[in-house]
């Protein structure tokens, strides 16, 4: 009985020892990071049969539990991807915020000025002072666009940074983990060392916080299979990959975010990684990179439309005005737009044409081989495949290069693709970033306050409103030479053609039509006859005979010859009754001689000075000297050229209707003192000539800036957000695993009572054996 009783003594004794051991354990890591509270199984031994009953034989410590929930878990992994995702991103968007508030405001403030600047010249613009002030207002403008780009690529390279920085940090929590999975597999029980799981676990939140995490657990192992992102094994078991930054193909400046396995580096979707990594990926990709190309799409749009002023205008020398501003289009330029892969031998050149359809982003260019045809696709910046209206490819497929595409206010020439030939198969994807270094390449050409071109010929083309034909009138150059300067009208006009011959005749007399005749009611084929008795007589192709004018003024049918009207003219009376001069025959017709007039009519061009009422010379095609031209135009370009001068100045399109006219004022080119193009620069700062005549230049930046005011808004809302259901999810981990220390110091004394209790009773059986033993 002694026996029995001290071994009852004994359990109760080690019970209460092992439940004093996991209640310190608890109270030692109450501020443990991860640690779940362990809780003892304790059940009661076997009975044993004896004298017809069951007799307790104690009590034993069936396991070792950890509060756990995985559900809960699994809330708080998922709550801490979101809270990190939106910390890193609110202190991302605070710094692209506070860059749109300091750096790209002084740029649009530096804008600002040199508007003023060319205001202030305008009321003097031959101020060599005022032209200086200008010249450094450009200088300004540029720098603050340049060191704008300066300030958004550091903002770049530093989260590039990070990123490396991060996943170094991801690599070894990859290969920790691996570690405990092998450390779970070769211990014995490894499930149940409880430490070595939250150590897990805590890994696995920590890595939470720089991607999304999934767990899974391998059937018939305890070592846990670790997905990152959207599907990509980071740990397997007791192997870890390993994740690093690669450069982009053909952007090698977009590095992306890569698994190693092996000799394999496989990049990795960034879409939806999540975390501090999606985060930064984000803000890179799609909020850095948009405002480097919104900076370059308003230092283009700032620059090209004051160049293209200046190059319209005279300087204070009278020369024609040169480029203020870097050219957008300079060969090298037309080349850096375009990102191909490492030894290319691809040429394109994209060239800016209208900075008013200009858009923002990455064109993605897909060219294909097949041995005979290059076939194309493009995407536009949102990715998408860009069609014609019929559903067909946007660039139809050749077999001839090079070629030329318009697209967004771009001129895509490409010159060779892949090759002179390319192999047969092949395929290349390039990169096309328009607007991507603007902000950086903008500079200031002139050094020479007087190379401002103050001065811009004034042209205007005006069709008449009560114009029945669609023709088009418009200028072939903006400068047209001075002697042309003054006021026109152009007429489409349907007069008579009339054409002289003589072939055949014995005699030497000339024969010759008067150009410009008002024929128009004597249509038909005519016959002058000389007969014998010296008398000359007209018939019409059916044998009438057409009266005649004699000099007397009166109508016969019969005229002397030698001819005695004034300049030897022939004149006849129409079908309407009018007298119209049309041809001249000078002396020496002989008997019999025959002369043929053909009139028709058709339709012409003249050029009216309206200020002299005169019609102006122009060229034929041959360079001819005429007053009219045949309409429709018959050169290529339907081009009009006064006579004495090389270039035409006029073009005007088909579809042009008799009747109709145009008016036309041509300034002139040089003219001291001249301030109309500093007028139309300052005009730049207000008017709509960007995205679709939508914005302004300046506007850009507040779009820019108001995008980009509402992402941090909208970063610190879901901030606020996360940081709540991260707070829950935590609390209800810490209500299910956490050490609460009143309940273990409850504990504490309940098992140190316990653990007294059965030392008490190890003592009553010895005191009760020792009895015995005497009483023997």
């Amino acid at each position: 009985m002694a026996s029995d009783l001290m071994q009852l003594g004994i359990s109760g004794l080690r019970t209460s020892q092992k439940q004093l051991d996991v209640t310190s354990h608890n109270i030692s890591n109450v501020h443990t990071p991860g640690y779940s509270r362990q809780v003892v199984d304790q059940k009661a031994a076997d009975a044993q049969w004896s004298g017809g009953n069951y007799y307790g034989s104690g009590a034993y410590i069936d396991s070792v539990n950890r509060a756990y929930d995985q559900f809960a878990a699994r809330e708080l992994t998922l709550s801490t991807t979101q809270l990190e995702e939106s910390n890193v991103r609110q202190q991302h968007m605070m710094m692209l915020d506070d860059f749109t508030s300091k750096s790209a405001v002084n740029t649009v403030n530096s804008m600002n000025d040199f508007y003023n600047s060319v205001r202030s010249l305008s009321d003097h613009p031959n101020d060599l002072g005022s032209r200086q002030t200008v010249l450094e207002s450009a200088n300004q403008a540029a720098n603050s666009f340049n060191n704008s780009y300066e300030t958004l690529t550091n903002i770049r390279r530093d989260v590039n940074e990070q990123l490396d920085v991060t996943l170094e940090r991801v690599n070894a929590l990859g290969q920790e983990l691996a570690a405990i999975n092998t450390s779970l597999q070769e211990l014995p029980d490894g499930d149940k060392n409880h430490d070595l799981l939250d150590k897990q676990r805590g890994l696995i939140n920590e890595l939470a916080k720089y991607t999304k995490v999934t767990v899974l657990a391998d059937k018939g192992s305890l070592a846990d299979k670790v997905i990152i992102g959207s599907g990509d094994t980071l740990v397997s078991g007791v192997e870890s990959s390993q994740l690093k930054m690669v450069s982009g193909d053909p952007d090698l400046e977009n590095k992306q975010i890569a698994i190693v396995n092996g000799n394999q580096a496989k990049a990795i979707k960034s879409d939806h990684i999540g975390g501090g990594l999606g985060a930064m990926l984000s803000i890179r990709d799609d909020v850095i990179d948009k405002s480097l190309d919104e900076m370059g799409r308003m230092a283009i749009g700032f620059s090209k439309q004051i160049n293209d002023l200046q190059q319209s205008g005279t300087d204070l020398t009278g020369a024609m005005g040169s480029a203020l501003f870097t050219d957008v289009n300079s060969p090298t330029l037309l080349k850096e737009r375009v990102l191909k892969p490492l030894g290319s031998q691809t040429d394109i050149d994209v060239k800016i044409d209208n900075v008013n359809a200009l858009k923002v982003g990455d064109y993605k260019l897909t060219t294909s081989f097949d041995g005979t045809d290059y076939s194309f696709r493009l995407f536009d910046p949102a990715g998408n495949e860009m069609k014609q209206a019929d559903g067909s490819a946007y660039i139809a497929a050749t077999d001839t290069l090079p070629l030329e595409v318009n697209v967004d206010g771009l001129t895509l020439t490409m010159n060779t693709v892949m090759g002179t030939p390319p192999a047969t198969g092949q395929s290349e994807t390039v990169i096309i970033q328009p607007m991507r270094r603007g902000a950086a390449n903008i500079g200031v050409e002139m050094n020479d306050p007087r190379g401002l071109a103050g001065h811009r010929q004034t042209n205007i083309v005006e069709a008449n409103p009560n114009n029945t034909g669609t023709a088009q009138l418009s200028q072939t150059s903006q400068q047209t030479p001075d002697a042309l300067a003054g006021t026109y009208q152009i007429d489409i006009i349907n007069s008579a053609d009339l054409v002289a011959g003589n072939t055949g005749n014995s005699g030497t007399a000339t024969f010759e039509a008067i150009s410009g005749a008002a024929a128009e009611n004597a249509v038909g084929n005519y016959t002058i006859t000389v007969n014998a008795a010296n008398k000359l007589s007209m018939a019409d192709d059916s044998g009438n005979a057409v009266k005649l004018i004699d000099d007397t003024g009166a109508e016969v049918t019969e005229l002397d010859y030698p001819l005695t009207t004034t300049g030897n003219t022939l004149t006849m009376v129409a079908s309407d009754g009018s007298q119209v001069s049309v041809a001249t025959l000078s002396n020496g017709a002989a008997a019999n001689d025959e002369f043929t007039l053909a009139i028709t009519t058709s339709d012409k061009l003249t050029v009216r000075n309206t200020q002299t009422n005169t019609l102006m010379d122009l060229k034929d095609d041959a360079g001819n000297t005429i007053q009219a031209l045949a309409y429709p135009l018959t050169n290529a370009n339907k081009e009009i050229t006064f006579a004495g001068q090389t270039n035409p100045t006029l073009s005007l399109s088909d579809d042009a209707n008799v009747g109709d006219n145009f008016s036309v004022t041509l300034g002139r080119s040089s003219a001291v003192g001249g301030n109309t193009n500093f007028l139309a620069m300052q005009q730049i700062q207000h008017e709509k000539t960007m995205n679709e005549g939508k914005s302004s230049v300046i506007d850009l930046f507040e779009g820019l800036a108001t995008d980009i005011g509402m992402q941090k808004s909208n970063a610190d809302k879901t901030a606020e957000v996360n940081q709540l259901d991260f707070d829950a999810a935590s609390e209800r981990v810490s209500n299910i695993s956490g050490v609460n220390l009143d309940e273990e110091a409850a504990n504490l004394m309940k098992f140190q009572q316990s653990y007294m209790a059965s030392s008490r009773i190890m003592s009553v059986a010895k005191e009760t054996f020792d009895t015995l033993m005497r009483a023997v």
